[in-house]
């Protein structure tokens, strides 16, 4: 097996940015999801949102630049996330009055990595008749090649993977909502696939996994079941 695609996701519930490297750290990649977002009005709150409160987080995308996270979208070019026009956008694009915060220790909803093999995508596309992006899971680390067999990353909680030099520990397969359902760039809704997940797969799409071993991974990477 390899490691096939590496993302982050500098905003929790926004679009992410593909990256060939990273210095894997006991939090995860450096910059993901280290920012969310939360609701101003009527009152301030101190739970953070994700798509699942507000769909129209996924029409924003987020990427670091210079060691800061840079947020575009609609009626938004690009700007800095604590912008007050990142503020504004994204309200009104929402219809709800939010801000982004800092989440020093990540917005994670288990552990900080999660995992699929793109084997388990493959196998999606063939159960339903149509191709499904791979983008819709919001994996960290996709693999690909001999090893994991499709919709077999659930076995593995407990075990340990070697992704290039860093040691992943299995900890929790991943229970699939309906951010899944939304196209990754027309937004469209898919109600369908979740649908398929939650009455052939128990719901189930790829897996969290904690970091034993911190280090550097790249795309390319061999990887080991340990």
């Amino acid at each position: 097996m390899d490691v096939a695609q590496l993302w982050r996701y500098p905003v929790k519930s926004m679009a992410g940015e593909r990256i060939a490297h990273a210095e894997v750290g006991d939090r995860g990649i450096p910059g993901d999801r280290r920012l969310a977002v939360f609701e101003l009005a009527p009152h301030p709150s101190e739970k953070r949102l994700s798509a699942r409160d507000v769909a129209g987080l996924l029409r924003f995308r987020a990427n670091l630049s210079s060691g800061s996270a840079q947020v575009a979208g609609p009626e938004l070019e690009s700007a800095r996330w604590d912008d007050e026009l990142v503020r504004d956008r994204l309200s009104r694009q929402c219809r709800r009055e939010l801000e982004l915060r800092p989440m020093p220790d990540g917005a994670f909803d288990d552990s900080p990595i999660l995992l699929v093999h793109l084997a388990t995508i493959a196998a999606l596309s063939a159960e339903l008749g149509a191709d499904v992006d791979p983008r819709r899971f919001r994996a960290n680390v996709y693999l690909e090649g001999e090893g994991i067999a499709a919709h077999e990353e659930p076995q593995l909680v407990g075990r340990e993977i070697r992704c290039g030099e860093v040691v992943l520990e299995v900890t929790k397969a991943c229970d699939r909502c309906s951010i899944t359902t939304r196209d990754p760039d027309t937004w469209a809704n898919w109600p369908q696939l979740l649908r398929h997940l939650v009455q052939a797969h128990d719901e189930l799409i790829g897996v969290y996994c904690r970091v034993k071993v911190p280090g550097p991974i790249s795309e390319g990477d061999p990887v080991e079941l340990l």
